[in-house]
């Protein structure tokens, strides 16, 4: 079982990695940006803008690289309630950012997981039943976002 201490650990590398992108947020959204876990630790989306019309997940990936991963995964209840948001606000963004060891990766939340030719998936969820980091495995439902489907968050232009 995680202790205490090994949580507090992994909520303040959290915290840091909020603050280190914090700043290029709004550089890339050229816009304040305001960081949800100052008022709820466990929001579901780190971020959002003043007007709560666009919502950005940050995911600290410090111990990897970018490359040989075929997808990046993010938790499925950041994707429900993305659901959510958009059925109160049909113009309603989201974005999940990872952050690597070699680069930034960016993703617009996109609800429909299959492309145009109804056959290939852009993503996909699975339960999983590992260890998330705490040091004990979790059952949980993550969202699969395959490699391809992202963009280096240095050629990301918002519009």
């Amino acid at each position: 079982m995680k202790h205490k201490a090994d949580l507090k650990r992994d909520l303040k590398i959290g915290e840091i990695g909020e603050k280190k992108v914090h700043p290029f947020l709004e550089s890339k959204f050229n816009q304040a940006i305001v960081n949800n876990n100052d008022e709820d630790k466990f929001a579901n989306f780190d971020f959002r803008n003043e007007t709560s019309d666009l919502w950005i997940e940050h995911k600290e990936r410090y111990r990897y690289k970018s490359t040989g991963l075929n997808t990046y995964y993010f938790d499925e209840v950041k994707l429900n309630r993305f659901r959510k948001l958009k059925e109160e606000n049909p113009n309603v963004r989201g974005f999940i950012v990872w952050t690597f060891q070699d680069c930034r990766k960016i993703w617009e939340v996109d609800l429909d997981d299959t492309h145009d030719d109804g056959e290939t998936l852009k993503w996909y969820i699975e339960p999983q039943h590992r260890d998330f980091g705490k040091g004990y495995k979790q059952h949980r439902e993550v969202v699969n976002v395959f490699a391809d489907e992202t963009m280096l968050f240095d050629d990301f232009e918002f519009n």
